[in-house]
């Protein structure tokens, strides 16, 4: 682990929410595990895409076309598109990879909109989809873009879209379109990387993104839960006992108190078992 990348994350996390530069916060989620990481190169690299962007514009421009050309910036004449091709491979979850390859998935791609919109002072806010990163343009959300596909989504596309993922029966709520907050993103990163190394069995890669994500939000007991998990498939039962019997005395949620109590239990039953 890159220790000072670690500790450079964690002076950002402590910031409020406001105050985070995403970007930087994305790169120092790769730089943990990749030492020679240059964060300072890739955030020139995306100073570079802004100046280039706005050498192509002539003047001031409405909203609308700033919005067009932006997508088409960056989806046509740069080639940032979504990885079709292997989806779950977990560069596409880091920014400097998205940077290098133009390959990302939604939320990395989200964040090439978002870092380049603030350096071009165009409003561009990530929205929390179901399963679907999305972002949106103006301060009314007056353009909702797939930064997957660079398709400008109607409210009848968002509709498509939500069922294509949750299934027939699934309604579009207002909710839905809820702007996500600077850790909410870095969460959701985290989150997509932590899945892809729970299913690998990759028990040290998977506490690291929790441990990032509880710096991010201390104390929250869904990542301590998971914590613990950690620390069951490691076979360090006393320590998993603790973090578990942490969570139940300090979460008043019912649900996660019975989850802690039933993996108590079995650690309970299953005794030294665990090598």
């Amino acid at each position: 682990m890159n220790e000072e990348a670690r500790e450079r994350f964690a002076q950002i996390a402590s910031l409020p929410d406001e105050d985070i530069h995403l970007d930087e916060a994305a790169l120092l989620i790769a730089a943990e595990t990749r030492s020679q990481l240059d964060v300072g190169h890739y955030l020139t690299l995306l100073n570079n895409l802004a100046d280039k962007f706005e050498s192509t514009q002539a003047g001031n421009v409405p909203l609308g076309v700033s919005v067009n050309g932006l997508i088409e910036f960056i989806h046509i004449s740069e080639g940032f598109s979504g990885n079709v091709r292997d989806y779950y491979d977990p560069d596409n979850s880091y920014l400097n990879r998205v940077l290098d390859t133009r390959n990302g998935i939604p939320i990395t791609l989200a964040l090439l909109h978002i870092s380049l919109g603030a350096r071009l002072d165009i409003a561009v806010k990530g929205i929390a989809f179901p399963g679907h990163f999305l972002v949106s343009y103006g301060s009314d959300q007056n353009v909702i873009v797939d930064p997957f596909s660079g398709r400008i989504l109607s409210r009848p596309d968002c509709a498509t879209l939500l069922k294509q993922l949750a299934g027939p029966r699934a309604v579009l709520q207002d909710e839905y379109f809820a702007t996500a907050g600077n850790k909410d993103i870095l969460i959701r990163i985290l989150d997509n990387l932590k899945q892809i190394f729970w299913q690998k069995k990759a028990w040290d890669e998977s506490k690291a993104c929790i441990d990032r994500q509880l710096l991010l939000l201390p104390g929250r007991p869904e990542f301590n839960i998971q914590l613990g998990a950690v620390y069951e498939m490691q076979g360090n039962v006393s320590l998993a006992q603790h973090t578990y019997t942490q969570v139940l005395q300090h979460s008043d949620d019912d649900k996660l108190r019975q989850v802690v109590s039933q993996r108590l239990l079995a650690l309970e039953t299953r005794g030294t078992t665990l090598h």
